[in-house]
């Protein structure tokens, strides 16, 4: 077995003891993954958690350890597994009830963890996202019904398009277990509601750190205060960023807020389609921002993925199309 501590205070050792011998349960559980080997994780400076893979929401293969993980002086069945509705509102709730039993020879405690997850969701989802916990002592032999309430808050997601969090319609899967790495109960449950519409980028000022997914890009401050912006990771290597489904009906030309130390080159693609490609001037400084702008090759109408390429020791902070208004 593994015994790991944290946060000791001047009992840890009473404590310890008092648990390698049975005279206390074993009750902690870790707020961690700790994974299998460092020959699989990223960069340990590499904070985007989705593109890098880290914590239990976005790592793939099997940890050491999983996130929530823990044992126990006796045992615990989950069963009978009820929602009090299939169907969840934007702004709604839902009964979650299962039941838990102790069937060990002693009593002990659990702790129940409710996880939800999308699936085929628009934007990369966590693989799972903790809702709510609960921790239960019972005597061997007792059972006992537990009931969350799960809102259509813990299922949102930051919606870079629109600024906001929100709950996608769609399908999603409530699931209930002892650590992320153990499930015993799931249910499927539909959020219900307005479909979301394409990005609006005509007339309309659009960060660059608002992207959807990106390659070979790193976040950069685009004042000494405030602000940021984005870079290419490697000077020598171009970057690409990915905006979906944006509706581009009606735009003619487009602007750029850049700055520049070495001369370098911004493209804008509908797909394959290249409808802009744009030189980034020398700005003197990485904080000296300027705005170069171009008409489009065509007219792009429709909803396209819009993809930015930035080349060279560029800097972007914003990007603007207009239209003939």
């Amino acid at each position: 077995a593994v015994v790991w501590t944290s946060h000791g205070g001047q009992e840890t050792g009473r404590a310890l003891a008092a648990v390698l011998l049975g005279e206390a349960e074993p009750g902690g559980r870790l707020p961690q993954t700790w994974y299998r080997g460092g020959d699989e994780l990223p960069h340990p400076l590499d904070y985007d958690i989705i593109k890098a893979g880290w914590t239990y929401q976005y790592h793939r293969a099997d940890p050491l350890y999983p996130f929530g993980h823990g044992l126990s002086y006796t045992e615990f069945a989950y069963g009978d597994l009820r929602l009090s509705s299939g169907t969840l509102a934007q702004d709604g709730t839902v009964d979650v009830s299962f039941t838990l039993t102790n069937t060990g020879t002693r009593q002990g405690s659990e702790v129940v963890q409710l996880y939800v997850r999308a699936l085929n969701a628009r934007y990369e989802a966590p693989r799972l996202r903790l809702a709510d916990f609960r921790k239960v002592a019972l005597s061997p032999g007792d059972r006992l019904e537990l009931t969350f309430r799960l809102s259509a808050e813990h299922l949102a997601h930051w919606d870079v398009a629109g600024g906001a969090f929100t709950a996608d319609p769609g399908d999603y899967e409530v699931l209930v277990g002892r650590s992320a790495g153990d499930i015993a109960l799931r249910a499927p449950i539909t959020v219900s509601g307005p479909v979301p519409g394409p990005r609006i980028v005509v007339d309309r000022r659009t960060p660059a750190v608002d992207f959807d997914d990106h390659t070979g890009i790193t976040l950069v401050d685009a004042t000494r205060t405030t602000g940021d912006a984005v870079a290419p990771a490697e000077h020598e290597q171009p970057a690409t960023l990915l905006f979906r489904s944006v509706e581009l009906s009606g735009a003619v030309r487009v602007e750029a807020e850049v700055a520049g130390v070495c001369p370098g080159k911004l493209e804008f693609l509908a797909g394959d389609w290249l409808l802009a490609e744009m030189s980034v001037p020398v700005t003197g400084s990485r904080y000296a921002w300027t705005t170069v702008a171009g008409d489009l090759t065509t007219s792009p109408d429709g909803v396209h993925d819009l993809q930015v390429n930035l080349r060279g020791d560029v800097r972007l902070a914003a990007f603007r199309f207009g239209s003939t208004a």
